[in-house]
This record gives structure tokens, sequence and C-alpha cells, in this order.
């Protein structure tokens, strides 16, 4: 890591360095850590390049953080239920000791949980510290990258491409779908207080923000729809134990029964397509490209009388 930390002392305030250092120290608050770097971004962009910086890898690797961990969870618990399956299958043949198995997976998982978080918020917690201690800290790859991308200088005080400042935000508006209803927060900020910002910035921003919100309502729709039928299913069959031999209300339950399952596949598959337009999303507008969702993108862009700009260079 000592190839990617370099003096800051020497061009950067004690106030930067802790900006800077709030920025990165913001992992501990788990789901509400992006809108701190989100807000000194937002504030700082225009007075200070190196705090703007270290917001904006802030942001990303918190953001990144949660989509890769995402990931690795749902493959984790995959592999997890297949291994738990064969090895509970060998228990019973007299192969290994069925009583051990369940406390090894336990054992595993928690390690896994409980190490990727704190390996996640341990770099936060490197970065704010180097900062405080007048370095300039760069995340593994993700910094080095980062700093190309926005055409940082090798004076931490050097400004940042502008252009690429927004695009880098409006994606991690986009990627912060990932957080169910915190997530919009971050697009939200960034929309209210950059009014000054390119016009494709608050576009992106917006969308994000609209995007989400129709997500969570749909959610708690659901969710409301779901317990109103599991209600009325477990009622119905109150009812029908009063009068087994009454077919109607057998068939009362098997429809309710069909729509529950029909409500169960729509989610599931929604859940993946809502995450996969929000990848889809932070990766055309990181690279300049102007993304609209799917209906939302060109009504919005029609009520805000947005005309799509060129892309980027």
């Amino acid at each position: 890591m000592t190839e990617q930390i370099a003096s800051a002392s020497s061009s950067t305030t004690s106030e930067e360095r802790l900006l800077a250092a709030l920025a990165h120290g913001s992992v501990i608050l788990s789901f509400f850590g992006p809108i701190v770097p989100t807000l000194v971004w937002t504030f700082q962009r225009r007075k200070s390049s190196y705090v703007a910086f270290h917001a904006l890898q802030a942001i990303g690797y918190q953001m990144l953080t949660f989509w890769v961990g995402a990931t690795a969870y749902l493959v984790f618990i995959l592999l997890f239920t297949l291994a738990f399956i064969l090895l509970m299958a060998l228990a019973e043949l007299g192969n290994l000791n069925s009583e051990s198995t369940p406390l090894i997976f336990e054992g595993v998982m928690f390690l896994f949980m409980f190490g990727f978080i704190g390996i996640y918020v341990l770099l936060g917690i490197v970065g704010a510290v180097f900062s405080l201690l007048e370095k300039d800290f760069n995340y593994p790859i993700l910094g080095k990258w980062l700093g190309k991308y926005l055409g940082r200088g090798a004076n931490p005080a050097d400004p940042l491409n502008a252009d690429k400042e927004d695009q880098w935000m409006a994606a991690m508006g986009h990627a912060s779908a990932i957080l169910l209803l915190w997530g919009l927060f971050t697009p939200l900020v960034v929309w209210l207080a950059q009014k000054d910002s390119s016009p494709r910035l608050r576009f992106q921003s917006l969308q994000a923000v609209i995007y989400q919100t129709l997500a969570v309502v749909g959610y708690f729709v659901f969710v409301a729809l779901y317990l109103f039928m599991f209600l009325a299913l477990f009622a119905g069959s109150i009812l029908m134990s009063g009068n087994p031999q009454d077919s109607t209300g057998a068939v009362f339950l098997l429809i309710f029964l069909g729509i529950m399952l029909i409500f169960m596949l729509v989610f599931a598959l929604a859940i993946p397509t809502y995450h996969l337009f929000a990848i889809i999303a932070g990766i055309q507008t990181a690279k300049g490209k102007d993304y609209r969702y799917p209906l939302l993108g060109k009504f919005l862009a029609r009520r805000m009388g947005y005309q799509q700009s060129p892309p980027a260079d």
C-alpha cells in the first residue's frame, strides 16, 4: 500500500484533511455511510479538489463494496446450501459426524459475514487515519483507477475534471439502488444541492431518485397485498375447517394460493430486473452516456425539457 500513499501536507489544510477523513470514516454508518461523502463532495467540490477526490473515492468504495458484498453473499449462500446438503447426505451414510456438521457451517458463515464487514470497515478507517496523518490515501485498485478517471494530477490540490466528477456521481446515484430506501438519499442530495451543475447530472440524479422511489413504493405495496392475501387465506382455512364438505371454500383457497404464488414469482423476477437496470445505468453514465430508464427516462426528459447531451470524452 506504500506505493499508493504520498504526502499531502504540503498543499492541503487541516480542515481539508479532516473532511477527507470524515468521508472515509463514514463506513461505520453502514447503509447511511454513502450520504456523508455525498454531502462532503457536494459542498467542497468547488472549494477543494483534494476533499472532492477523497469524497468521490469514499462513496465509490462504499457503493461498489455493497454490490460486491451482496453478490458474494448470494454466491456463498448457494454454495453453502449445496455443500451443506452434500455433507448431510454423507453424514447419513455414516461417513461424517452429523452432529458437528451444522456447527462447522455456522462457524464458516459467521467468519465470512463478519470477516467481510470487518475488512470493509477497516479499509475506510485506515483511509480516515491516513488522511488525518497528512497522507494521500488511495483504496487498492479503485483509488489509482479513479485518479486517472478524474484526471487527477501529482499534486493533491490539482483540479479534477468537472465533467468526470458529474459522471461519477451520476453513476453512484444509480448504483445506490442496492440500498433499498436508504439509497435514494444519495441522488436526492445531489439533485437538491447541485442546482448549478450540468443538466445531465441533475437529470440522471432525479431519474435515479424517481426510479428508486417507485421501487420502494412497489415493495411496500407488494408486502401489504401479500399480507392481506395471507390473512385472507388463513381466515378461509379456518372457515373451511368448520364445514369440510363445502367445496366452495376449497376452490377459494386454491385461487388465493395461486395468486400468492404468482405474486412471489413476480417479486422474485422484479428484484434482479430492478438491480440489473441500475447496474446498466451506472455503467453507462460512468462512461459519459446519457442513459434513460425504459419509459421513465423519456417521460422525465419531456417533463424537464431536457435535451440529450453528447457523450463526454
